[in-house]
This record gives structure tokens, C-alpha cells and sequence, in this order.
């Protein structure tokens, strides 16, 4: 099977494929409600699938002067310690995998679930991969390497559980604090907290992290991350963010926004450690 999709993807990508090409591929994972990279355009950039709604269809663009060939695979997405495990599977199939896009054209790409909700929410990623062209060679007759940046756009499929469940919860703990360069210190300067935020989502569907706020016990504000940030099903996470030196038990409240239907409640936390007796 996986040697008839490569004989077919060769069979469009020979006629844009020089030997002297080098292809750099460039993964952009999209977030946005409609997506660019680059030539290509996006939307949706999520896809929702159930049972009683078993196909969806997507838009794929072409913004370049040139015509592109593209390859659509779906793959099941999976995490482990934090990190994105991606396999193939048949439980989402796309029509067509392959198709050449003309200069400033459309296409629409289906997908189609094929097995019915779980206990947990399914997650799946279709990847559109633009593949190589050959570049023209130049008026003088030399020939050498040149350097294509290929886009691949990753958009989630998710498929809900029959019943959803929501349980979150925070941790600090103990991490690789970032290195600062002494020369880049100032008698003003705050040293990152060897401790890190700790997120775990306890129940049956994805959260996509957008922004997180720490404050003081007073409510002071103290840290601010904007990001986009998938945790799946009953996986953990440590935050891309430094937590600054708070003092031991110092108190602290974690506000996040998300794309949960419901708000996520503020958290209360602690730096780990007793606080100072008075």
C-alpha cells in the first residue's frame, strides 16, 4: 500500500524534480482561523468529526503565480512526555492525497471518518505536502544545487468522546532553569526559578493552551505567555515559560485562556519549599 502511494506521488512530482534540486521542508502547525504558509492557504484549520458527521471538507489554496503539486496524508496523533507522536492509520481517509494546484486556484480536499467515538477524544493530523518543482536553469548553462523551502501544514482532525469529562490540574515542579550569560546581568536582574509549570489534562478531550497569566497573592500580575499549546487527553505538559525566583511558599494563581467551551477555573499554587517564619 505504501508503495503504490509513492509511485503515485512520484508520478507528479517527476515532472517538477530536477536533479540539482535540494528541497528544504518547512512543517508549519496552524492555529489561526484560516492558515497561510506561504503559497499555500488553509481553512478550515480544524476539523471536528462524529459519527452523524462524518465528512468534512477543506479548502486548499494556491496564492503563488506557478502551479504547486500537493500530497494530503492523514496520520493519528498521539503524545508522549509532552511530545507529538504521529503514525499512519486508516481510521481517516482524504480524497485526493495527490492533486496539482494551478497558479491562484482552489481545491477542495474531503476527509472521512471511518470508526466511531470512544471512551477518549480521537486526535489525528492531516499534513498537505507541497512537493518539489524543478527550477529553470539559468541563462548562462551552469548548473548547480539550488534550495526549494517545501511547506507542510498540519491541521488536527478531532473526533469527540461520547461523554466528555473535564479534569485539569498544575503542578511546579523542578526543572532545567535556562542558562543566563553572566555578561547580560544587570544588579536589577531577575534569575530565571529552576522550577517549571506543570499542566495535566486528566480528562477526555484536547485543551490547546492560547494564554497564560501568573499573578501575585495580591493579584499583581507577574508573567504573561501567549501561545498555542495542545495538550491531548490525559497528558501532561511542562509550559515553555520561566517562572522568576519567587520565594519559598511563595503564593501565586495561574489564569488561562484556552479553547475549552467552558473557562478554565484559576488555579492556586505555591513555589515549592517552607515559607520564612515571622
Amino acid at each position: 500500500m505504501r508503495t503504490r502511494a509513492f509511485l503515485r506521488a512520484m508520478a507528479y512530482v517527476l515532472p517538477y524534480v530536477g536533479t540539482a534540486v535540494v528541497a528544504l521542508v518547512v512543517t508549519v502547525i496552524v492555529s489561526a482561523p484560516a492558515a497561510w504558509g506561504g503559497s499555500l492557504q488553509v481553512a478550515p484549520v480544524r476539523i471536528v468529526l462524529t459519527p452523524g458527521r462524518a465528512v468534512a471538507a477543506m479548502t486548499i489554496g494556491n496564492a503563488d503565480d506557478a502551479e504547486v503539486a500537493v500530497q494530503a496524508e492523514v496520520f493519528a496523533w498521539s503524545q508522549v512526555d509532552g511530545k507529538d507522536v504521529y503514525e499512519p492509520t486508516r481510521d481517516v481517509l482524504v480524497n485526493p492525497t495527490i492533486f496539482r494546484l494551478a497558479a491562484q486556484a482552489q481545491q477542495i480536499v474531503r476527509v472521512g471518518l471511518r470508526v466511531p467515538a470512544g471512551e477518549r477524544e480521537r486526535s489525528y493530523r492531516i499534513f498537505l505536502q507541497q512537493l518539489p518543482r524543478d527550477r529553470a536553469v539559468p541563462a548562462d548553462g551552469a548548473a548547480g544545487n539550488q534550495v526549494q523551502t517545501l511547506l507542510r501544514i498540519g491541521v488536527p482532525i478531532f473526533v469527540p468522546p461520547k461523554v466528555v469529562r473535564r479534569e485539569v490540574q498544575w503542578r511546579v515542579e523542578r526543572g532545567d532553569a535556562t542558562p543566563v550569560p553572566s555578561s547580560t546581568l544587570t544588579r536589577n536582574s531577575q534569575l530565571p526559578s529552576p522550577y517549571r509549570l506543570n499542566f495535566r489534562n486528566g480528562g477526555d478531550e484536547h485543551i490547546q493552551l492560547i494564554q497564560v497569566v501568573l499573578r501575585h497573592g495580591n493579584g499583581d500580575e507577574f508573567a504573561r505567555k501567549s501561545l498555542s499549546h495542545y495538550v491531548l487527553a490525559g497528558q501532561a505538559t511542562a509550559l515553555p515559560m520561566d517562572l522568576p525566583s519567587l520565594p519559598a511558599g511563595s503564593p501565586f494563581s495561574v489564569e488561562v485562556q484556552s479553547d475549552a467551551a467552558q473557562p478554565l477555573p484559576p488555579a492556586q499554587l505555591q513555589m515549592p519549599g517552607e515559607a520564612p517564619s515571622r
